[in-house]
C-alpha cells in the first residue's frame, strides 16, 4: 500500500494571514511546511522557528525555484498579489492566494491568464464558502429570492496597510469581498446589475470607500443586499451575518456564519453551532484537490467574478449610477 501523498508547502508573507495558514499546515498530517518567505528576513526566521518550517528566506525567487515545493501560499499585501501569482504560475507552482484576487479588474484578468496558460492549480481565500453552516444553508435553500447580508467590523485605523489605497484598497475591497463572494456562491443565477450607496465616512485622509450598501440583481430576478463597513460589530448578529428566504423557507446565518437557524412551515430549527476552523476549512479543500488531481475548490474565474462585483459596487458609489454587469468591462468576468 502506498503512503499518503504529503504536500510540501511554502508560505510567502509572514504576517497575520500567513500565520493562520502556518498554524494549520504545521499540524496537518497531509502537509509539510518546507519554507517561509518574507521581505523581513528576521520575521521569516522567527516564523520558521515558531511553525517548524524547513528554512526561511527573504528571496521569493528561491521559493519558486525550489523543486521540493509543491504549493505556495501567498499571504501578502493586496498590491503584490498579481506579480506573485504570475511568478508562481510561471514557475509551475500550484498556489493559494489570499483574498481579494486583486485591486483592479485588469490585474484580475492577468491572474486568470497566468493560471489558465500555465495549467497550475490555484485556489483563493474565500473560506466562508466552506463553513459547515454555510454548506448546510445552501443545501436547505437552493434558490433564494431575497438575501440580506453583512460584513461589519470594528473600526480600522487609517494607518493600517489594508486601508492604504495602493497596498490594501480599504475595507470594502478587503473584507466586503468575503460576503459578496458568499452571496454569489449561494445564488444559482449570475449577477447582472449592481447599485450601491456609501463612500468614505471614517477615513477622509485615505482615498478609499469604507462603507457600502450594495444591491445585486441576478439574471433570474432575485436580489441581494450586502452591507459593508468598519462601523462597529453588531452585538447579536456578529461581524458576518446573512439571511435568505425563498417564499416558503428561510435561513439565518450568524455568529460569524458558524450558527444556523432554518424555518419551514413556520417551524424554526436552531442547529448546533459549529466551531470556527478558520483557514483550515479552505486549506483542507485545496490540499485535497492537489492530492486527487481535482479542480480547484475556488476557481480563479469565480474569484475574479467576486472582485468584479465589488469593483462595480465601488464604481456605482462614485458615479451614482447602476452598473450593468452584462456590458464591458464586467461581462467577461461574470462568466466565472
Amino acid at each position: 500500500m502506498s503512503s499518503p501523498k504529503i504536500i510540501r508547502a511554502a508560505i510567502i508573507g509572514c504576517g497575520s494571514y500567513g500565520s493562520q495558514h502556518a498554524q494549520f499546515l504545521a499540524q496537518y498530517d497531509g502537509a509539510e511546511l518546507r519554507a517561509v518567505c518574507d521581505i523581513a528576513l528576521d520575521r521569516a526566521e522567527d516564523f520558521a522557528k515558531k511553525y517548524g518550517a524547513g528554512y526561511a528566506t527573504n528571496e521569493v525567487a528561491k521559493i519558486f525555484a525550489d523543486p521540493e515545493i509543491d504549493a505556495v501560499w501567498i499571504s501578502t499585501q493586496h498590491d503584490t498579489h498579481t506579480p506573485l501569482a504570475e511568478a508562481a504560475a510561471a514557475a509551475g507552482k500550484n498556489f493559494f492566494l489570499e483574498k481579494p484576487l486583486a485591486l483592479t479588474l485588469a490585474d484580475c484578468d492577468r491572474i486568470v491568464a497566468a493560471v489558465e496558460q500555465s495549467g497550475v492549480t490555484a485556489a483563493f481565500g474565500y473560506k466562508l464558502r466552506f463553513f459547515p453552516a454555510v454548506i448546510a444553508a445552501k443545501a436547505f435553500l437552493t434558490k433564494p429570492t431575497l438575501t440580506v447580508a453583512q460584513v461589519i467590523d470594528d473600526h480600522w485605523p487609517s494607518s493600517v496597510w489594508a486601508n492604504d489605497p495602493i497596498k490594501g484598497g480599504g475595507n470594502v475591497l478587503s473584507q466586503g469581498c468575503h460576503m459578496v463572494d458568499t452571496v454569489l456562491h449561494l445564488h444559482p443565477s449570475s449577477p447582472v446589475r449592481v447599485y450601491a450607496a456609501g463612500g468614505n465616512i471614517h477615513h477622509p485622509e485615505n482615498d478609499i470607500v469604507d462603507v457600502a450598501a450594495i444591491t445585486i440583481t441576478f439574471a433570474d430576478g432575485n436580489v441581494a443586499t450586502v452591507s459593508v463597513g468598519d462601523v462597529g460589530v453588531p452585538p447579536h448578529s456578529s461581524k458576518f451575518a446573512l439571511q435568505q428566504s425563498d417564499g416558503e423557507r428561510s435561513v439565518s446565518l450568524f455568529n460569524r456564519l458558524n450558527s444556523l437557524m432554518t424555518r419551514e412551515n413556520k417551524e424554526v430549527t436552531e442547529h448546533p453551532a459549529w466551531p470556527e476552523e478558520g483557514a483550515g476549512v479552505i486549506d483542507t479543500a485545496f490540499i485535497k484537490a492537489l492530492v486527487e488531481g481535482a479542480a480547484s475548490p475556488v476557481s480563479v474565474r469565480s474569484a475574479r467574478r467576486t472582485s468584479a462585483v465589488v469593483l462595480a459596487a465601488i464604481e456605482s458609489i462614485k458615479t451614482g449610477q447602476v452598473v450593468d454587469l452584462t456590458a464591458a468591462p464586467y461581462a467577461d468576468a461574470m462568466k466565472g
